[in-house]
């Protein structure tokens, strides 16, 4: 198994965790920085998440296994569908309130059109999401009215990496050679060995010399890693 280079530092030799193996995802990657989610219960103890094989994604051609996955199951999506349902009727009493109408508003039927549109946008009903990681993978499935689309990204080939602040979240693209994607962090991060396999690809990838913004170098807390370390000693080096 090979190891990202070495180079010698002002702090000693540098090195990143190891790339796991393909097949066996052996050894598996340590926690990756930049995880919002808190001490989260265990993936299998989370009551919104499907659990069903039948479910679980395919690989990517010619790649190896599924060492994690996630897809919301059908009490989640209940459970969003009224959350977003609670919170169209928070929006439209604390409006109401704000004009002075009192909770006049409920008794106007447009409005409850409104917030059943705002519930159907909020929740996306019939759209499940499927996120998965392999050894050196990375794919998103989604699944509407049964159709599936999936796209997917090689960890270690990465050739840009951005980030950007968005609404209570930060927002991360990663690109291949042919192309890439944009997902928001809270996604990436709704089960923790998905991270922690896609962080430790970006680590590689950077030390490799992925282009990466400095908005996602601060975002991803890259300077507390040897990645960049890495990257600028091989610039030196040429």
């Amino acid at each position: 198994m090979t190891k990202a280079p070495t180079p010698d530092s002002a702090d000693g030799p540098v090195d990143l965790p190891p790339r796991p193996d393909p097949q066996t995802g052996e050894p598996f990657p340590p926690h990756g920085l930049s995880y919002f989610g808190g001490e989260q219960r265990p993936h299998y103890a989370d009551p919104g998440r499907e659990t069903r094989l039948s479910h679980k994604p395919a690989p990517p051609p010619d790649k190896g296994p599924v060492l994690a996955w996630h897809r919301e199951s059908r009490k989640g999506k209940f459970t969003s569908i009224v959350v977003g349902f609670v919170i169209m009727l928070v929006i439209v009493a604390a409006i109401s309130l704000f004009h002075g109408d009192g909770f006049g508003a409920f008794t106007a039927w447009p409005m409850w059109i409104i917030i059943v549109v705002g519930t159907f946008l909020t929740s996306s009903p019939f759209t499940y999401l499927t996120y998965a990681a392999g050894a050196d993978w990375l794919l998103v499935e989604r699944s509407r009215w049964g159709i599936k689309k999936r796209i997917w990204l090689d960890l270690y080939k990465l050739t840009k990496i951005d980030a950007s602040y968005g609404g209570t979240t930060f927002h991360l693209w990663l690109y291949n050679k042919g192309g890439g994607f944009s997902r928001s962090t809270q996604e990436l991060q709704l089960d923790r060995r998905i991270w922690d396999l896609v962080y430790n690809g970006i680590l590689h990838s950077v030390a490799s010399g992925a282009q990466v913004s400095n908005q996602a170098i601060g975002i991803l807390q890259l300077d507390k890693t040897p990645a960049l370390k890495i990257r600028n000693s091989e610039h030196r080096e040429r």
